[in-house]
């Protein structure tokens, strides 16, 4: 091979593994970047039933979010589960100094959802608005949820119940990465706002 074949060839090697990795940095925008959580319980006196709310808010590095809300109703003098329920939003967001005005502390606005995955089921919820074992998912709507939800007029769609209950939301987190020299912080979400959803018992 000749000297001046050979520096072309590598020239050429060297365009497209530049390529290749101008590739992957741009396949990285969309992945996490930060992720917190957070939760809080009490006792459902009347039934003598715990609550337990798990919430997680995972940041992706393109300013969109997923929050995830998990209930958990558990027995006490009747062991055993009575409720499960989940719930994923998911959509653009920012970020700024939390005006509570500790230097830890970032609130994050996420704009109204651009989905909603809702499931729950056991006996727990026969009595919400929303009642019984079911499932609601914006992304693949079906006859059935708009027969959940509005079986009065047979009409709701996937859009109606996102202008019902995707909302803006401001969530308080502590993050660590602002005082690496501080190991009493964690990610912790710090306030979470009451969500539309959550009040249809």
């Amino acid at each position: 091979m000749k000297k001046g074949t050979r520096i072309l060839t590598l020239a050429l090697v060297c365009i497209m593994m530049m390529a290749t990795l101008a590739g992957c940095g741009s396949s990285k925008g969309a992945g996490i970047s930060k992720l917190f959580a957070g939760g809080s319980s009490y006792l459902i006196e009347e039934v003598g039933w715990y609550n337990s709310d798990v919430y997680t808010l995972k940041i992706n590095a393109d300013n969109t979010y997923e929050l995830t809300y998990q209930e958990h109703r558990f027995g006490t003098t009747d062991p055993g589960i009575k409720g499960l329920r989940t719930i994923i939003y998911k959509g653009k967001c920012n970020s700024a100094a939390s005006a509570d005005g500790w230097e830890t502390h970032v609130d994050y606005t996420l704009e109204p959802a651009e989905s909603i995955f809702f499931e729950q089921h056991e006996k727990g919820y026969g009595r919400a608005k929303i009642a019984g074992h079911c499932v609601i998912d914006t992304n693949n709507w079906t006859p059935e949820m708009t027969e959940l939800l509005d079986p009065e007029n047979n009409a709701m769609t996937a859009q109606d119940f996102l202008g019902q209950y995707a909302e803006t939301l401001v969530v308080t987190v502590e993050d660590p990465s602002l005082d690496p020299e501080d190991s009493s912080l964690g990610y912790r979400v710090i306030e979470m706002p009451a969500l539309k959803l959550m009040a249809e018992e």
